[in-house]
């Protein structure tokens, strides 16, 4: 018979504690796609992706991300952008 010996809990790989929505964008010619993570979401990151070019499906994406953050915690949040080679700090309003 086997027994187990108590381990602690590893800690998660991703933070989502940190009071802000990251967003990581990967731009190609014919699609964008958006990760994120989300506070009140837990450590479960989204993705999703719109046209290539078309800003304006960005930016509702964004600002659904916002209120989606609001509705499940009561809280605006800052989100901060990151493409590679560079990273934005900022909100949508």
């Amino acid at each position: 018979m086997q027994i187990k010996a108590d381990q602690p809990e590893a800690p998660n790989a991703i933070r989502s504690d940190l009071g802000a929505i990251f967003v990581s964008l990967e731009l190609s010619r014919s699609t964008w796609v958006i990760t994120s993570l989300s506070p009140g979401a837990g450590a479960k990151m989204s993705k999703h992706s719109v046209p290539a070019g078309d800003i304006c499906a960005l930016l509702a994406r964004l600002l659904d991300l916002q209120q989606k953050a609001f509705a499940r915690t009561g809280q605006s949040f800052p989100s901060s952008f990151r493409k590679q080679g560079w990273t934005v700090f900022g909100s949508i309003e």
